[in-house]
């Protein structure tokens, strides 16, 4: 090759033609290509061209654009002497690797195409939802958490509306296994299932987070009604103080109240310490526990614990109520259960590899029943197993059926199959009903009670 041919001053013209030909472009289909060169780098290019144009004149000329120079890569090579065959060879010879563009490529129109074709079946009516959900690009790396986003909104457009309320987080973890999934927070995926709400009721757009949260409610989805701290439900009291009465009455109703740090410090409630406390990690519990119409006390601390959590802790220690704990299990989880066990001598429960051996038992499936579409990704695609993994929410199923009792008419039965003989409590004896009468859920119908105190 001509020492010229590879001098610094040409290199962006092979490099332009490097880059078409990692697109898969035929050489010989390289007509022109159009380059930023240098005074000199162009000067050669057209001192070529005119030595080897003849009579032709200036036909055969480079032209100049906004972008560049245009240069006829087919003349260049004929007065060079070369073919389009050996157009790489003088590519390579200039010390420029041409790497493969067009496999990724395709790989890319692929992807998409299969996104693409997954999202207009399972999500066929439902518009507004699709077009956000095709407007985001997809690679490779993101392309499974893609497809479990979409199957995970399919099998709620499959279930919804639900029969009975669930807790947002509740549903996010039985469609995908994230009880974060749907949180309506940014980065999150809660605006997706607000756009599916949409299309399903032909509702506009909300305008305020609390219509965002209305809409979800008309098709059976709670979003975060109870995430106050330090919450608590059918925790009795005996004193005489505004916190003792509002405790009394939240009890007499069947109702969570959320108790301040004012109400602890100014007013100390005096609780009522014959019935053992369940403290849990996340407010989904206790609404969970309260559609079912559970009647023992249940406190929640909102995950790690803060001073309201730790002065309600330490009167319910220090006035002999028994407390029972249970968390998510993962580390953070596992670290309020020592600190609430080791400062308050609660009995952690349900955080044992015994119940990761039984929540390993259950296994996440489609809707069968009222789901007119399969919402199973493609073959080609698999998605993430998450049986058997370290990480266990309270939000699964076979914690909640530890913690509260299995519920009959639990709208998500359906996406699980689940052990035959679950270490569950045994359903409540009807003794508490007949002490304080029946939970008044209405809404919810008659559903199915917990034992009393705090399950093995």
């Amino acid at each position: 090759m001509p020492s010229d041919l590879v001098d610094p001053e040409i290199r962006p013209l092979w490099e332009a033609v490097a880059a078409r030909l990692a697109l898969g472009d035929d050489p010989a289909s390289i007509h022109t290509v159009t380059v930023k060169l240098s005074p000199t780098g162009e000067a050669m290019v057209r001192g070529w061209l005119r030595a080897g144009a003849g009579a032709r004149g200036r036909r055969s000329q480079p032209g100049r654009t906004g972008s560049g120079t245009a240069v006829p890569v087919q003349r260049l090579l004929s007065v060079l002497g070369r073919t389009p065959a050996e157009l790489r060879t003088l590519v390579q010879q200039a010390g420029i690797a041409i790497s493969d563009r067009r496999g990724p490529r395709l790989r890319a129109l692929e992807v998409r195409s299969m996104i693409t074709e997954y999202t207009n079946r399972v999500l066929p009516d439902a518009p507004l939802l699709r077009k956000r959900l095709l407007s985001v690009g997809v690679t490779d790396a993101t392309v499974r958490e893609r497809l479990l986003l979409t199957q995970a909104l399919a099998t709620v457009r499959a279930l919804a509306p639900l029969p009975r309320p669930v807790t947002l987080a509740r549903l996010a973890h039985d469609t995908s296994g994230d009880p974060h999934l749907f949180d309506l927070s940014e980065g999150r995926h809660g605006d997706k299932l607000v756009l599916l709400s949409r299309d399903m009721l032909d509702a506009p757009e909300p305008q305020t987070p609390a219509q965002e949260r209305v809409l979800l409610a008309r098709l059976g989805i709670i979003a975060d009604r109870l995430s106050q701290t330090v919450l608590t439900m059918n925790v009795n009291a005996t004193g005489d103080g505004p916190a003792d009465r509002a405790l009394r009455q939240a009890f007499a109703d069947g109702r969570p109240v959320h108790l301040t740090l004012h109400d602890l410090t100014r007013h100390p409630p005096t609780f009522d310490a014959s019935a053992p406390w369940s403290v849990v990690e996340n407010p989904s519990v206790v609404d969970e526990a309260m559609m079912r119409g559970m009647r023992t006390p249940v406190v929640c601390t909102s995950g790690t614990l803060t001073a309201v959590d730790h002065v309600l802790l330490a009167l319910a220690h220090d006035q002999g109520v028994p407390l029972c704990y249970s968390g998510d299990l993962d580390a953070a989880g596992h670290s309020i259960a020592r600190a609430v066990q080791t400062r308050y001598g609660a009995r952690v429960q349900h955080m044992d590899p015994a119940t990761l051996q039984h929540a390993a038992a259950y296994v996440r499936r489609s809707p069968t029943q009222n789901c007119p579409l399969d919402v199973r990704p493609p073959r080609s695609v698999t998605l993430p197993d998450d049986s058997g993994v370290l990480s266990l929410y309270q939000e699964h199923p076979a914690v909640l059926n530890l913690l509260l009792g299995s519920c009959r008419d639990d709208p998500l039965t359906e996406l699980w199959c689940s052990p035959t003989s679950a270490r569950t409590p045994a359903p409540r004896s009807g003794q508490a009903e007949r002490d304080h009468g029946p939970s008044p859920t209405a809404v919810l119908g008659r559903l199915s009670k917990t034992g009393d105190g705090c399950a093995e």
